[in-house]
């Protein structure tokens, strides 16, 4: 039998150093480790404690600064080398070593894959990371392993998923807890991985956003003084609805962990036993489809408009195109536009390079490109009537030819002439404010 070929990736912002060798002793006995990298800001003294394995285990540090105070890139460039090596075709099984949701949707694009997929981290583990894993094996207690399942073969549709949070430990955060237990149905403990629904979800469907609805109108219809309903009604809503689907369409094995993973609209409160009882709604109405599905129609027209050979288009565009149109990701559970992406990954297929991060639709539909192309014909028109000898023309005639005509570029997502005609290279070569067709 041949030897497994194991790539390893831990995530050192959420794991102690002192598992460093456990981790390597524990897949060392499953296979090869061919890759062994270990990310995170090694400036931050907090993890000088991984010094000695970086140099005793042979595992090699990749650098990954933090872009803004307070934030770490670490989830990111992880997931990209993670990625890499996917599509460099060596790697059987994947280790991915953290506490973090942020990496579940990684772990579902590789399952869908075919790779397997050993999850490793301690208890303050996501409960959506861990049954995302064929594998989770529990660093505190190293011989107890969850359920492993065999490795399934490759799935040929996927589904979505929000289940990024901006706090990697949001069990932790939202819980408080009751004076006196009350008498509810038991909320068992996740014992077996998930495997991944076959079933498409669109979000044009707007299925999740119904689910969303109904714990609304149940929390408001059953709330006590506090604000509180217990989640048994919550329960009952969904069933009388008779939707034709649940949570576990979206990859979340109880309704605890649906709510558990959007920490800006629940918060969740649990008796002397520590089981869920009840929840409060964090906001007064849910997140509206109708503005969450208008971020996707412009992450659809960003894409469209400023995708290169490959249709990958830069992520500013997007992040520009949102902001002209008074459109933001707070509320979504997401802290930056790049997670909004990747927590997406049936619909946007996202790559960085030198600090930029570009994104693929995977399931856009072309714009409308009547006025986009009015705008073209206007630009080519205006080159014609007015280049020089080397075939350059003012960007101020085609200003004012597109002024008379009453186009515009605004809702495009530039700010100028100029940056509109630089979008388009292969239309276009830029020369300080001329412009010549090619």
């Amino acid at each position: 039998m041949s030897v497994k070929k194991i790539a390893l990736f831990i995530d050192a912002d959420n794991i102690s150093a002192k598992f460093g060798k456990q981790i390597i002793d524990t897949l060392g006995s499953r296979g090869e480790i061919f890759i062994r990298r270990i990310y995170g800001n090694w400036e931050k003294t907090i993890l000088h404690g991984w010094n000695e394995c970086i140099l005793n285990l042979s595992l090699r540090a990749v650098q990954q600064p933090d872009f803004a105070a307070g934030k770490n890139a670490t989830d990111m460039s992880l997931t990209i080398d993670a990625m890499d090596v996917l599509y460099g075709g060596q790697a059987e099984i994947f280790a991915l070593v953290s506490n973090d949701s942020d990496f579940t949707p990684l772990v579902i694009r590789l399952r869908e894959a075919g790779m397997k997929i050993i999850g490793m981290g301690n208890a303050n583990a996501s409960n959506s990371f861990r049954v995302a894993c064929h594998e989770f094996i529990d660093l505190d207690a190293p011989t107890k392993i969850e359920a492993p399942l065999e490795p399934k073969k490759k799935v040929s549709s996927s589904i979505q998923l929000n289940l990024f949070t901006d706090d990697p430990k949001p069990s932790t955060q939202i819980l408080s807890k009751t004076s006196t237990p009350l008498q509810v149905q038991p909320v068992e403990k996740i014992s077996v991985p998930i495997a991944v629904n076959p079933k498409v979800i669109s979000i044009s469907d707007k299925k999740l956003q119904q689910i969303h609805d109904v714990l609304h109108e149940s929390a408001k219809a059953h709330a006590d003084k506090d604000g509180f309903s217990l989640l048994n009604n919550a329960r009952a809503d969904l069933r009388d609805k008779n939707f034709g689907f649940t949570v576990k369409d979206f990859g979340y094995a109880q309704l605890t962990d649906f709510m558990v993973a959007f920490p800006k609209l629940y918060k969740l409160r649990h008796d002397e036993e520590g089981k869920f009882i009840s929840y409060h709604c964090l906001t007064d109405k849910s997140e509206s489809s109708d503005k969450l599905q208008a971020i996707h129609d412009v992450l659809n027209e960003a894409a469209n408009l400023h995708r290169d050979e490959e249709g990958f288009a830069g992520l500013t565009w997007a992040g520009s195109m949102l902001g002209q149109k008074n459109l933001s990701i707070k509320g979504s559970g997401h802290s930056t536009l790049s997670k909004f992406v990747a927590a997406f990954p049936n619909l946007y297929e996202v790559k960085g390079s030198g600090g930029t991060i570009s994104y693929r639709c995977l399931t856009c539909k072309p714009v409308s490109s009547d006025k986009l192309q009015a705008i073209h014909n206007v630009l080519r028109e205006t080159a014609k009537a007015y280049r020089d000898a080397k075939g350059f023309t003012n960007l101020g005639n085609a200003g004012t030819a597109l002024a008379s005509k009453n186009l515009s570029i605004k809702g495009f997502g530039h700010s100028t002439l100029s940056k509109f005609v630089a979008a388009f290279p292969n239309l276009y070569e830029l020369r300080d404010n001329s412009y010549r067709c090619r």
